[in-house]
């Protein structure tokens, strides 16, 4: 098993000879590592701790000269070798151990000196309108069902072979998706910069947060539909069963912030938690987002409490 060096460890060694020898099984966490940058505790790369314990010492040779200081060669010839794992490396290691039972979560916070990693995978969302059954039929025929082609990441949900266009006071929006089951109410989901082509206001809002949003018209093969109300920017959010959340310390409506590595990673605050018994596991955000920080479907962020 690979031998980890945590903040404690560096701590621990800033007390006594300042140094720390690691090797190809050594783990050296983040924190670790910055702990070490700040109190000047040098990790040298060599045999293991344990190995140079129980190793004899040998006789120091016969010489006349007095002895020089110097880096042990062993160092140098592996100044460049890459003693650290990456965080990724750490975290598969990590999880690997707690799926396998291996370590407990309260070990691996022991270890590491705090809660290991949340991690979520990612849906981006485009533009996209759920229809009530009402306004499905006025827009494509009486009796009319949606035809699904694909399968969402929310059980139960699928994107449909229909398409509507979306008409505002200075603007239209053709072949919007039309996802699946209808819903009680009709609801548009836009992008912000959908807002200005269209010339209606952006409004933030949690799905179902429908009342003060503005309207539009909606135009399908059979009709046109004008609603009062209903157009929003969907609000980031996290979706989760009840189970899910308790595990990894947070609840329904909670306001957390996702963290993301990469060429143009960053963080982005105010994402909300929606937990129920009828969710699965997925963090969405809109592809303006999601094009802003380089990343797409899959891609795996963190959560920050």
């Amino acid at each position: 098993m690979k031998r980890l060096i945590s903040a404690a460890d560096v701590k621990a060694a800033a007390e006594h000879d300042g140094v720390l020898t690691i090797d190809d099984n050594t783990i050296v966490t983040p924190q670790a590592k910055d702990e070490a940058a700040e109190l000047g505790v040098e990790l040298v790369f060599g045999a293991a701790p344990a190995a140079t314990q129980h190793k004899a010492a040998e006789p120091a040779p016969e010489h006349h000269e007095a002895p020089v200081a110097h880096e042990p060669e062993h160092h140098k010839e592996h100044e460049e070798h890459e003693a650290a794992m990456s965080a990724e490396e750490i975290e598969r290691l990590i999880r690997g151990a707690l799926d396998t039972g291996i370590w407990s979560e309260q070990q691996v916070e022991d270890l590491l000196g705090h809660a290991a990693p949340l991690k979520v995978s990612v849906g981006v969302s485009g533009r996209h309108v759920h229809l009530s059954q009402e306004d499905l039929e006025a827009l494509f025929g009486a009796g009319y069902e949606l035809t699904p082609i694909k399968e969402l990441s929310q059980p139960g949900q699928f994107a449909a072979k229909e398409t509507v266009t979306l008409v505002g006071p200075k603007g239209v929006i053709e072949r919007v998706r039309v996802l699946g089951p209808v819903r009680p109410s009709t609801q548009v989901e836009v992008l912000r910069g959908d807002t200005f082509k269209l010339g209606i206001p952006a409004c933030v809002r949690m799905s179902g947060k429908l009342e003060g949003t503005p309207g539009i018209t909606l135009a399908g093969p059979h009709g046109t539909v004008a609603l009062p109300q209903g157009v929003i920017v969907a609000a980031r959010h996290i979706h989760m069963t009840c189970d899910e959340a308790a595990k990894r310390g947070l609840h329904d409506g909670q306001v957390v912030s996702i963290a993301f590595g990469g060429e143009r990673g960053g963080r982005l605050d105010n994402v909300v938690v929606r937990a129920n018994n009828t969710s699965a596991l997925d963090c969405h955000i809109d592809t303006e987002e999601a094009n802003a920080f380089g990343i797409k479907n899959g891609s795996v962020v963190e959560i920050i409490k």
